[in-house]
């Protein structure tokens, strides 16, 4: 019976520092989990030290378990895709692109630059403990960051984001730096930079409903780079009210049900229901601060143990689409109120109160969520009227 360390195929990265440098990739069941989304798992590969340097891990992005035995090409192919687009963006502010692999069973796997945690896991922690917005000077970095590496996609790339939201935000350290990943569903931008669907029948927006645009809702014939900037608004919202767009008023939805019927969701259900698609069809990103080492010479537990976890995995998976469809049960009732609520401007919690500091953070939730998409900033004047801003408060302060 074969054992875990022979099943470990000797792939070839396709590295963008080393194209010839052969790798180990263990099973799936061998490496942390670092997130999770539709379809997609995103692993930490810790790699062994070479010539006693030590080396930076890398996060590994592959199809689950369960799509394997579906035979469920769609998520593998946008694995290729992503890596397509990574190898082409060179960019301080967008997920470093360090290979993509393929088995001889096909499984396309996307190896990444590792990051701390993402944007979303750190907004959801201050909402767990009641740590209120998240600090002005990191929602800054943050946004000039984003804002950087939406410029850079939009005039050099020729790039729309297309699913941008707080979980597809990386975050390195205390936000010393801030990176965009997750491009399996970017979408190419014409001269004009727009995506015309009458003209290019096979692009279809995807995203996540809750950051989209109102043109994307509305599903209109030509979209621009302003979409990206609505979304982008709505994770300024995040930094601000700590959850998703929308989703505040899907829990006062519930609490209304709640008082007018016995028989309706437990607090626990109110929680599920918030999670209502948060994910579009690729990965969400929640990476945890805190992560255990698995090394690519880990390799211990028996064949027997690999089965179990894959099994306990594909499980997991198939009780996590349960929890899915449970949800749209117990929540069919607040379905009318939340698709009404896609493509708007969500508003900031009652009895909100900011310092001077949220000033122009406020300001710049209002512009980018204008529901005309004229009337968004470009992502170019956003970074540069913060680093004005920036420039102007040091000078006054000398």
């Amino acid at each position: 019976m074969d054992t875990p360390r022979r099943k470990l195929r000797n792939l070839h990265l396709e590295n963008v520092q080393n194209s010839s440098t052969p790798i180990n990739v263990p099973p799936s069941p061998m490496m942390k989990t670092l997130g999770h989304g539709t379809g997609i798992r995103v692993y930490r590969l810790d790699r062994s030290p070479r010539l006693g340097e030590i080396r930076s891990p890398w996060a590994v992005k592959r199809i689950t378990q369960n799509m394997r035995v579906k035979k469920d090409t769609l998520f593998n192919e946008r694995i290729v895709h992503e890596a397509d687009i990574l190898r082409k963006l060179k960019h301080p502010n967008i997920v470093g692109f360090r290979g993509v692999i393929t088995n001889d069973e096909g499984i396309n796997t996307l190896a990444l630059e590792m990051c701390t945690t993402s944007l979303g896991s750190i907004l959801e922690e201050r909402h767990d403990e009641d740590l209120g917005p998240l600090p002005a000077k990191h929602t800054y970095k943050m946004i000039m960051d984003v804002a950087q590496a939406l410029d850079f996609l939009h005039n050099e790339a020729h790039l729309m984001h297309g699913d941008l939201k707080s979980f597809n935000v990386l975050v390195k350290g205390e936000f010393e730096i801030c990176k965009l990943c997750d491009f399996g569903v970017s979408l190419p931008l014409d001269e004009q930079g727009e995506v015309n669907f009458l003209k290019n029948p096979g692009l279809r927006y995807v995203g996540t409903n809750l950051w989209c645009a109102p043109e994307v809702i509305d599903e209109v014939d030509v979209i621009d780079s302003k979409a990206d900037i609505f979304s982008f608004g709505l994770v300024i919202y995040e930094t601000l009210a700590l959850v998703p767009p929308h989703t505040l008023e899907l829990d006062a939805a519930l609490g209304e049900d709640m008082d007018s019927s016995h028989d309706l969701p437990t607090d626990t259900d109110k929680l599920q229901c918030k999670q209502l698609d948060f994910s579009s069809d690729e990965n969400k990103n929640g990476l945890p601060s805190a992560m255990e080492e698995h090394t690519d010479n880990d390799m211990s537990q028996d064949y027997d143990e690999e089965d179990d976890e894959e099994e306990k995995e594909e499980e997991e998976e198939d009780d996590e689409e349960d929890d899915d469809t449970k949800e749209n049960d117990i929540s069919y009732f607040t379905l009318n109120n939340l698709h009404s609520a896609y493509g708007t401007r969500p508003p900031l919690p009652v009895a909100f109160q900011l310092s001077d500091d949220y000033n122009c953070v406020v300001e710049l939730f209002y512009l980018c969520t204008n529901a005309l998409s004229e009337d968004r900033p470009a992502a170019k004047t956003i970074w540069q009227c913060l680093e004005n801003n920036g420039a102007n408060v040091a000078t006054e302060s000398d």
